[in-house]
């Protein structure tokens, strides 16, 4: 475990913890659970966000794929932590199947001292979901602070809840309070609904092992500023969702959900978010190459979809895609 300084927030009486922090998988434990959905955000009901944001980054791309999340990137592609792995993914209302044997798990390209694969993996589908645009891939990573908007099919939230935490014991002890807690937070319900939240890049250029190989990491806080807000923390069931930024007026898929870190003893990361947990997601301008090869750009796309159209008889150009 490593050591970091948060700041929980939600009373005016909670005092400034220095947590331990362990890192816990989405996912990996929701079928002792039953159903989960959705990122946990800080709005006074916890219950709004199920569809498309007004400035919608991508919102119809990022669907239900088992027991998490997936991401539909275009030409038939999905990406998703290869901890949740392949198989049929609910989109825009309809459900595609994977094409059997098009799996493939992303690798760290020989970085020293790091898993040969990480904790991400591509499947094609076989057939093409209706309507559904190529997303841009970073080719960037977002800087600490960058504005996110987070999107998945984790855990609904449940009952704002209050701890006291004695940080004298190792490790912490956590004991829920009625209230003059100092560490605050939500619980998590077992239903599940897609949705999104809001937050800013707090730390870039991590690398962690979430147990399923090392992956390159950008992270966010759960914060609270006070009022209601949008602002977002990952949990079970969010494992494979999207984080998008944007880069001028163009939205981008920066990040890939897969991991949260809670404080030290903390009553399940995964189920309650609690005002300084992180969540982590694979930093995919780290990882774009290697998607790209797959997946072309958008605009690479519609160059050679005009360059052919001028060719009465021209072969039909098949871009490889999963």
């Amino acid at each position: 475990m490593r050591m970091m300084s948060m700041l929980p927030g939600g009373t005016s009486s909670q005092a400034s913890l220095v947590p331990r922090v362990m890192a816990v998988m989405l996912c990996v434990l929701w079928l002792r659970f039953g159903t989960a959905d959705a990122v946990v955000i800080n709005t006074l009901t916890g219950t709004g966000n199920t569809s498309a944001p007004i400035d919608d980054p991508g919102w119809a791309n990022v669907g239900v794929l088992g027991i998490g999340t997936g991401i539909y990137l275009g030409n038939d592609w999905v990406l998703t932590a290869a901890h949740v792995g392949g198989g049929s993914i609910v989109l825009n209302g309809g459900t595609y199947a994977m094409l059997a044997g098009s799996g493939t798990t992303l690798t760290n390209g020989g970085a020293a001292g790091k898993s040969a694969t990480t904790d991400l993996s591509m499947f094609r589908l076989a057939s093409t979901p209706a309507g559904l645009p190529n997303l841009t891939i970073a080719s960037a990573t977002a800087t600490s602070s960058n504005a996110v908007t987070m999107i998945g099919s984790g855990r609904d939230r449940g009952a704002f809840t209050e701890w006291s935490v004695n940080t004298g014991t190792t490790p912490w002890s956590w004991t829920e309070v009625s209230s003059g807690g100092n560490a605050a937070g939500y619980k998590t319900l077992l239903s599940r609904s897609m949705r999104w939240g809001t937050n800013e890049v707090s730390s870039t250029g991590v690398w962690l092992d979430d147990g399923f190989g090392d992956v390159f990491m950008l992270g966010t806080s759960f914060t609270d500023g006070g009022s209601p807000s949008t602002e977002a923390q990952a949990a079970y069931g969010d494992s494979g969702g999207a984080v998008f930024h944007k880069n001028g007026s163009a939205w981008e898929l920066s990040g890939l959900i897969l991991t949260v870190e809670g404080y030290s003893g903390q009553p399940d990361p995964g189920a309650n978010a609690i005002y300084g947990n992180l969540t982590y997601a694979a930093d995919l301008a780290f990882y774009r190459p290697q998607i790209m090869a797959l997946v072309p750009e958008p605009s690479s796309l519609a160059i050679l979809a005009g360059a052919f159209a001028a060719i009465p008889f021209g072969r039909r150009c098949a871009a490889a895609a999963r």
